[in-house]
């Protein structure tokens, strides 16, 4: 049973997708939260609902920051720990999309800016985050994609979630016994990464069609993995790599 009543948990990237569904999950399950972002009326809605689901009405720490600046990343731990003085969980959830093929205008510096958020700003607020993990025997849930496990167009992307799932893995080996460290890796997940496409129903439709599970996930699924790996139901793993995506990774390509 997934247990996460009075734990503390960073949750970043949270504003939306993935993020705020964990943050309202682990909301509902009485965990203290402190949720972090770009956009600000976003994060306050979301601290609202968080605060409303949560059983105790705890309110969430709120920080509009940008993991592209190192400074916010590490302001961002700060403002979390001055507030709730100890730390239980660490989600890394932010991630930003690479939009440059190999090749074109620009690609390197779309390169710098994938591996500052996808993966920099993972080791830092991993290595501010630890100590006070050990104490509290905490865990780490890092959000990877399957396009670390196979190639996809954008290959800054891929390996950047390549990157942090083998960082899973080394940490997991650096901070046992005290600290779990494991990764989700989701598939094809209904977010606003498609809102500038003409029809984003549509196609998520046509794209769910593709899968062996003919459908998209929703954050809530991954949620939910999420919140297994970060409570002592999961007490038995870490170093995983536990994929969440409709079975994407096994779909045939050459099926009709």
């Amino acid at each position: 049973m997934v247990d996460l009543n009075n734990k503390v948990a960073l949750i970043t990237g949270s504003s939306d997708g993935i993020g705020k569904a964990t943050a309202l999950l682990f909301s509902s399950l009485g965990a203290k939260v402190a949720i972090v972002g770009r956009d600000q009326s976003k994060l306050d809605k979301v601290a609202a609902e968080c605060e409303a689901k949560s059983p105790h009405h705890y309110k969430p720490v709120v920080t509009k920051a940008d993991f592209i600046r190192d400074e916010d990343v590490i302001r961002t731990f700060e403002e979390t720990l001055s507030a709730y003085k100890t730390l239980d969980i660490l989600v890394n959830n932010a991630g930003l999309a690479a939009t440059k093929g190999f090749g074109e205008p620009d690609a390197m510096a779309d390169y710098d800016r994938v591996q500052q958020i996808n993966v920099k700003a993972v080791v830092r607020l991993t290595e501010l985050a630890a100590p006070h993990l050990k104490q509290t025997k905490g865990a780490i849930v890092n959000v990877s994609s399957v396009a670390g496990i196979r190639p996809v167009t954008y290959w800054s992307y891929c390996m950047s979630k390549a990157s942090l799932d083998m960082f899973t893995k080394c940490m997991a080996g650096k901070l046992a016994p005290h600290v779990r460290v494991n990764s989700v890796n989701p598939g094809l997940t209904r977010s606003n990464f498609f809102s500038s496409h003409p029809d984003p129903d549509a196609l998520l439709s046509a794209l769910a069609q593709e899968q062996p599970l003919k459908r998209i996930a929703e954050p809530i699924d991954i949620a939910n993995v999420i919140a297994f790996l970060a409570s002592d139901a999961a007490r038995n793993m870490t170093g995983s790599i536990v994929v969440s995506d409709t079975g994407e990774l096994i779909a045939d390509p050459y099926a009709k």
